[in-house]
C-alpha cells in the first residue's frame, strides 16, 4: 500500500475512528486502527469490539493511492506521529513496515496482522428514525448519568431505547433512581433495544449539525455523519419495564428555582465528597435547609426563604450527586414532588417538559 494524503485530512480521520478504540483492548490488535486503499476511497476503522467507527475519504488531490492496500497499525503512537507532520504524508508499506514520512521526516511503525482482527459488518439495516442529532444527544445526556456503573448487572448499565405510537423514549436506572426523555417523531415504529451507556457516551461525542438516520436492530444501532459510519452492538438482554415505578399521584410539592437548589447544594457539598455525599433537606415554618457534615471534619447548615411548599414539615436525607445530576437537566422553575410515604420524589420543570428525573431518599435523616 502507498498512499499520499493531506495531514488535515488524515488526521481528521483518525480522531473520528480513535473515539471507539480502547487504550486496553481484550484483544492486543485492537490498539490499532485499519487503514485501507481502494478504488477511488481510503478507508480508516476503528473498533473495541461493541463499538465501531469508518471514515472515509474519497479519493482527490489532496488523498492520492498510489497502490491499494490495507494496513493495521497502533494508534496511539500513529496518532502522535501524524500530530507532529505537516503538509503531505506518505504512508507506504513495505516489508511489514509502515513507513510515514513527508519531505523533512521519516518514521517506521511495525504493524500487526490484518487477518487478526475482528470482522465487522458496517451495513444499515433494520427500522429507522430520523433525528437530529442535536436532539438525539440531548435525550441522551438528559438520562445516561443515571445508568448504573456496576457492571455485576449488565443491562442496568444500559440506556434502554425504544420507540411506539410515533414516540422514542430513552429510560435508564440504577435502582436508586430513573431517568425518561421522551420526543416525538414521524415514524410509526417500534423497538426496544438497550445500549451499553459507555458506548452510547463514546458515538455521541461528535459535533455534527442536521439530522441523522438512526438504523436499528436487534444486533446493532448505525447511523452516518457525513462520511463517518458509527454502530454500537446491543446488549442481548430484556430490560425490564422500569416506568412502572413513576407514581401517578402525589401528596406535597416544592417550588423552587434551579440557581436556587444548586446554590443551596453547592454550598452544602464543600465539606462532603464522593464517597460519602449524603445532604439532609428540613422544611418547616417556612425556612428550607439543606445540612451537610463530615465525621469529626465539618458540618454546615444552609438555610433559604425562596421557594413554596404545600406541606406539613419535611425531613429527607439524600444523595447529593443523584439530586445535582437530576435538576441539571432542566432550567429555571423546577417543581419537585413528593409520594405520600416521601420513598419517591419525581423532579419536573416546564424548561425541559418531555424529562422526568426521580430518585429515592436514603436512610437515617
Amino acid at each position: 500500500m502507498k498512499l499520499k494524503i493531506d495531514k488535515l485530512l488524515l488526521d481528521n480521520a483518525i480522531e473520528r475512528v480513535s473515539k471507539s478504540v480502547d487504550a486496553n483492548p481484550f484483544l492486543p490488535v485492537m490498539k490499532g486502527i485499519l487503514i485501507q486503499a481502494e478504488d477511488n476511497k481510503i478507508t480508516l476503522i476503528g473498533s473495541n469490539g461493541e463499538t465501531s467507527i469508518k471514515h472515509e475519504i474519497e479519493t482527490s488531490i489532496d488523498a492520492q493511492i498510489e497502490l491499494p492496500g490495507i494496513v493495521l497499525v497502533e494508534l496511539s503512537l500513529f496518532k502522535n506521529i501524524i500530530k507532529k507532520l505537516d503538509g503531505e504524508i506518505v504512508l507506504e508499506v513495505v516489508n511489514n513496515i509502515l513507513k510515514i514520512s513527508t519531505n523533512n521526516e521519516n518514521y517506521n511503525l511495525n504493524i500487526y496482522d490484518v487477518n487478526e482482527y475482528i470482522a465487522i459488518d458496517f451495513a444499515c439495516y433494520g427500522e429507522q428514525v430520523k433525528i437530529n442529532w442535536n436532539d438525539f444527544k440531548s435525550l441522551v445526556r438528559d438520562v445516561i448519568f443515571a445508568a448504573s456503573t456496576n457492571e455485576v448487572s449488565l443491562i442496568l448499565c444500559c440506556v434502554n431505547i425504544s420507540a411506539a405510537n410515533k414516540k422514542i423514549k430513552f429510560i435508564t436506572t440504577d435502582r436508586f433512581r430513573y431517568a425518561q426523555a421522551v420526543q416525538d417523531i414521524s415514524e410509526d415504529v417500534t423497538f426496544n433495544i438497550s445500549i451499553l451507556a459507555k458506548n452510547l457516551r463514546d458515538i455521541t461525542n461528535f459535533d455534527y449539525n442536521g439530522d441523522v438516520i438512526l438504523n436499528i436492530s436487534d444486533q446493532k444501532i448505525s447511523f452516518k455523519l457525513d462520511s463517518t459510519t458509527i454502530e454500537s452492538k446491543v446488549v442481548d438482554q430484556l430490560y425490564q419495564d422500569v416506568s412502572r415505578i413513576v407514581p401517578q399521584e402525589f401528596d406535597t410539592e416544592l417550588k423552587i428555582t434551579k440557581k436556587e437548589l444548586n446554590n443551596l447544594l453547592n454550598k452544602a457539598s464543600v465539606i462532603i465528597n464522593e464517597n460519602y455525599n449524603k445532604i439532609k433537606l428540613h422544611i418547616v415554618d417556612n425556612v428550607l435547609t439543606i445540612s451537610s457534615a463530615r465525621e469529626e471534619i465539618a458540618n454546615a447548615e444552609i438555610k433559604t426563604n425562596n421557594f413554596s411548599y404545600n406541606g406539613e414539615e419535611l425531613k429527607l436525607a439524600l444523595n447529593s450527586r443523584f439530586l445535582k445530576d437530576a435538576i441539571s437537566v432542566y432550567e429555571d422553575n423546577l417543581n419537585i414532588l413528593f409520594t405520600k410515604d416521601k420513598l419517591r420524589i419525581v423532579i419536573k420543570s416546564n424548561s425541559n417538559p418531555n424529562v422526568l428525573q426521580l430518585i429515592t431518599p436514603q436512610k437515617g435523616f
